[in-house]
């Protein structure tokens, strides 16, 4: 059985791993405090006999090879890569748990006839670098334009940065194929509240939502704030009225189906007394019915145009980045259910309204994601908890699964 104890120690030293932020754990990729938490990650792997290395774009792996080397690997991880002062939970913990997982396996000596590979991925969060970054240059879906042309929040290229954080950014030695494995399985937090309201042990995802990301920036004029309302160019009123909108719409129309969220937004010239001639946002749509993305899309759009003449102002939309709806694969999902009813363990049927790497890793390898509880659905904040031995009955079932998967 998983040891609580020593998921907590590693959890614990990854939560202190981190940039001075004020509160909560800061680790964005590819800076030094990364690159801490890798070296730590690497010392546990070596500790049980993995065998860890790095790929170009800095996504790291531990073998814990096989009796057939040859054969597809089973892998399971999350990321490593946190928001600003998050908590330490969010992508660790389906790392911790993935090592929990090879360290039970080490001790029970009766190797694995696949290597079991443990991965932690790097960009996964946007809080740098565009999301899920790590996964889609594994897949081959980011390529040597997608380095050169994107830049963080400082004007940083994403080339340099992975030069600079001493790796190659070599596509090919980081390109995985569909032949290369024949699972990949994710724990995470639940980020939502069925599991803890309903006191439930574990989810069994069905289905991953896909999203949309906009940027939006809207042009006007600035003016004094004596201007009269009815002339005003205010960009800032034109972007709460578009976003508003749209919120309303979802909460009356989309409730239980879609969500829709504004969390970055920037006025110029950010006076008091000065009408904004300028302020870009952003919106993130979620659902797990492409239709619905399709429709949220159009009334948005729709929305800009109306509002372009109501206020006066001009639009420009970008899509900033976009993943579709992912089923989990349902043999890998009824493993993971049996794995928990064997152990006796509660379990529910769920979708993710959050996205995640197996949905990437989903075009190319089978994927299943296990749920565990966040407690009064807090994440991406340093309140985020779960208790350590819930993650130790998702690394039972992570356990018990691999040994399902190795039979296939």
């Amino acid at each position: 059985m998983a040891n609580a104890k020593r998921i907590q120690k590693d959890l614990e030293t990854l939560r202190d791993i981190s940039a001075g932020s004020g509160e909560g754990t800061t680790r964005l990729s590819y800076t030094p405090a990364y690159r801490k938490g890798v070296e730590y990650l690497k010392e546990q792997m070596r500790a049980f006999g993995l065998v860890p290395h790095e790929d170009g774009v800095g996504n790291l792996y531990g073998d814990l090879t096989g009796q057939n080397p040859d054969a597809p690997k089973i892998i399971s991880g999350s990321h490593l890569d946190t928001v600003h002062c998050s908590g330490y939970f969010d992508g660790q913990a389906g790392i911790i748990c993935a090592l929990e997982a090879a360290r039970m396996l080490k001790e029970s000596g009766e190797p694995l006839n696949s290597t079991f590979q443990v991965m932690a991925t790097i960009m996964e969060e946007g809080a740098r670098f565009p999301s899920l970054g790590g996964s889609r240059f594994a897949i081959g879906e980011h390529t040597e334009e997608t380095m050169e042309n994107t830049f963080d929040m400082d004007g940083v290229k994403l080339g340099d940065a992975i030069r600079e954080y001493g790796l190659s950014g070599n596509l090919e030695e980081t390109r995985r194929r569909p032949e290369d494995a024949k699972a990949f399985l994710e724990l995470h937090m639940e980020q939502g509240l069925k599991l803890d309201q309903t006191g439930t042990d574990l989810g069994i995802v069905e289905t991953i939502y896909g999203s949309r990301w906009f940027i939006l920036t809207c042009h006007g004029a600035t003016s004094h704030p004596s201007t009269p309302m009815d002339i005003r160019k205010d960009t800032a009123l034109a972007a709460y009225k578009l976003i508003t909108n749209i919120a309303d719409t979802v909460a009356r129309d989309y409730a239980g189906k879609a969500t829709v969220t504004s969390g970055r937004m920037q006025l110029y010239p950010n006076d008091i007394n000065a009408i904004p001639s300028r302020s870009q946002f952003s919106i993130d749509f979620r659902s797990g019915k492409l239709e619905h993305l399709d429709a949220l899309e159009a009334l948005m759009r729709e929305q800009v145009r109306l509002i372009e003449k109501a206020y006066r102002v001009r639009f420009d939309i970008a899509l900033h980045s976009a993943a579709p709806p992912t089923d989990n694969n349902p043999v890998l999902s009824k493993m993971l259910e049996d794995s928990a009813e064997e152990l006796g363990y509660s379990h529910m049927r769920m979708d993710s309204g959050a996205g995640h790497d197996a949905m990437i890793f989903a075009k190319i390898w089978n994927i299943a994601m296990l749920f565990v509880p966040s407690r009064d659905g807090y994440t991406h904040c340093r309140q985020e908890w779960t208790d350590y031995e819930n993650l130790a009955k998702g690394a039972d079932v992570l356990y018990r699964a691999i040994r399902k998967i190795d039979k296939l």
